[in-house]
């Protein structure tokens, strides 16, 4: 069911307009589990040595730019409240 996987995405993304890290190369072992309503895939995987659930960034920036911000580390930020 999709709204229940996206509904997981969005308690993990809290309130509306949080970035959080969401750069592919952060993230090991990734298994989609759905797709989100932007067409885009639903992970999970571990980040930070906790198991997450949540966007590629590349592939939100690829439909939604606008919701990607650059960390100044380098790595790819997702702005959830703009996509859910």
């Amino acid at each position: 069911n999709v709204n229940a996987q996206n509904a997981g995405l969005y308690n993990l993304a809290g309130t509306a307009g949080m970035m959080a890290m969401s750069d592919p190369r952060l993230k090991s072992n990734v298994v989609r589990v759905g797709t989100h309503r932007l067409g885009i895939g639903v992970y999970e995987y571990d980040i930070f040595g906790k198991r997450q659930r949540g966007v590629m960034a590349d592939e939100v920036e690829a439909v939604m730019p606008e919701a990607v911000a650059l960390h100044p580390s380098g790595y790819k930020m997702v702005n959830y409240g703009m996509i859910n």
